[in-house]
Formats: C-alpha cells, sequence, structure tokens
C-alpha cells in the first residue's frame, strides 16, 4: 500500500475527528490511502446519483466533472473501436470489441445479416 498517495484529508491515519468521536475518513474509507481512480469515479457518481434520488440538484461542479468523465469514456471507446477495426483477427475477437463499443457510443447503425438466425441475434454482422 506505500505505493499509493496518502490521503491528504486525514493525513494518512484512516479517521477524522468530530466532537462524537473519530470516523473513518470519507475520502479514503479509513484506509489513510487514497483508493484507485476507478473506485474515486465510483464514489462520486454515487454520491451525484445519491443527491438527485433525495431531489436535489446537483451543483455544476458536479456537472461538469460528470461530462469530462463522459467524454473521456467516450474518446477511449472511439479509440478502442479505431485500434480494434485495424487489428487483423482470425477470431473475431477485434469485431466483437468493435460491436461491444459502439453498442456503448452509438456511432454505427448495426443490422442483422440474412445469415443464420442464430449469429444475427448474438450480434450485429456489421458496422457500416
Amino acid at each position: 500500500m506505500s505505493g499509493l498517495p496518502k490521503c491528504e484529508s486525514c493525513l494518512g491515519t484512516g479517521e477524522q475527528p468530530t466532537d462524537s468521536g473519530p470516523f473513518d475518513c470519507p475520502d479514503c474509507g479509513g484506509s489513510g490511502y487514497l483508493p484507485s481512480r476507478s473506485v474515486l469515479v465510483d464514489w462520486r457518481s454515487r454520491d451525484i446519483e445519491r443527491l438527485v434520488n433525495e431531489g436535489k440538484s446537483a451543483s455544476a461542479v458536479d456537472v461538469k466533472w460528470l461530462l469530462a468523465e463522459l467524454r473521456s469514456a467516450r474518446a477511449a471507446l472511439t479509440d478502442i473501436i479505431a485500434l480494434a477495426h485495424d487489428a487483423e483477427d482470425a477470431d473475431g475477437i477485434s469485431k466483437r470489441i468493435r460491436f461491444v463499443a459502439n453498442r456503448a457510443l452509438g456511432l454505427y447503425e448495426t443490422y442483422a445479416s440474412s445469415a443464420s438466425s442464430d449469429e444475427s441475434r448474438a450480434a450485429p454482422s456489421r458496422i457500416t
């Protein structure tokens, strides 16, 4: 764990003092070290979701953060589609990668081929 950055909110102790006694630091979850970026993104998105579910508005900072995350994810998926398109793959894995990424992005229209019905239900046959 020494390779992880120390939490600056609790100075690496994992606790924050309150009037009721020490509590786990909300920024590091009580570990004293900041979690990975994926965990931090998940925590923040859940916090925003909780606000909205309670009928409260997300702040402008939260919306800007969400938009930056969305743009980053879409750019990564677009790169993945491009890389998978350029790959020569006899097993068809790159094709499946393109379809999965395209399902999230919606860049290309997909349609079922007139091949066997099992194949057309499993994955569209073409990305134009």
